[in-house]
């Protein structure tokens, strides 16, 4: 549990923070760089479902660790990418290493604790990835302008995310399904039965409606809130020449 807290809110990929030299660097505009986002969360939207239904048939901590693998090496590939083109596919591919791990987490969370302490271990994990990514900010940016170069904010990551995965692997240990609530026999059920019974979960049709909502607006904000600080800063009287350098 300390290890997917740890990573969930210390080794978030800073992209939002390095977003305006990015886009100098490959000589683009909001339109494309909005893309960046946009292809990250499309991945993630549509793999999202598969590895839950992995996570349900196959050894978690595996599937887990390759997706943090996935996730780290297609940020440090990202970061000596060229071409728009191919940063784009890197950022598509971030989302996919990102779902398999943000999927399977709450499920080992679910499968260590029981009745309220379930309940304020998940509080935990959810409110680590707000702190990793307000940490991706700063590390992201401060990184680039100790090196001198941008591409070094998305070299963090892979380092951090390097020992996540051999952490995985040689420590973390694979929770039985069920067995925490004395459920030891809990068998997987078909794809089909399982999304009939999801939609016959008002609850779940629900909260999963009003998550999608504040995943769209926080994610907005969250990539485009920095910049927009910024321009309202350097608009401000006395930093003309703030305005002039950027």
């Amino acid at each position: 549990m300390l290890l997917i807290f740890l990573y969930s809110s210390i080794f978030i990929p800073p992209f939002a923070g390095i977003l305006t030299d990015i886009q100098k660097h490959f000589g683009i505009g909001d339109a494309k760089g909005g893309l960046l986002q946009t292809a990250f969360v499309l991945s993630y939207m549509v793999f999202a479902p598969l590895f839950g239904y992995l996570g349900d048939r196959y050894n978690r901590r595996f599937i887990m660790a390759a997706g943090v693998f996935l996730w780290s090496l297609t940020t440090l590939l990202g970061s000596f990418v060229n071409n728009y083109q191919g940063f784009l596919t890197c950022r598509a591919l971030v989302g996919i290493g990102e779902a398999s791990y943000s999927t399977i987490a709450p499920t080992i969370i679910s499968d260590i604790f029981i009745q309220d302490m379930r309940s304020k271990m998940l509080a935990l994990f959810y409110f680590a990835i707000p702190v990793g990514s307000g940490l991706g900010y700063i590390i992201g940016s401060e990184t680039g302008r100790a090196a001198g170069n941008w591409q070094w904010g998305l070299r963090v990551t892979p380092i951090m995310g390097l020992i996540a995965v051999l952490l995985i692997i040689i420590v973390m240990q694979e929770p039985k399904r069920g067995e925490c609530e004395g459920h030891s026999q809990l068998a997987p059920t078909s794809w089909w039965s399982d999304i009939k019974a999801l939609a016959r979960n008002r609850s779940f049709i629900f909260s999963s409606c009003g998550f999608t909502c504040v995943a769209f607006v926080a994610g907005a904000l969250a990539w485009w809130g920095p910049v927009f600080i910024h321009y309202g800063l350097v608009l401000q009287p006395g930093h003309e020449n703030d305005k002039l350098e950027e």
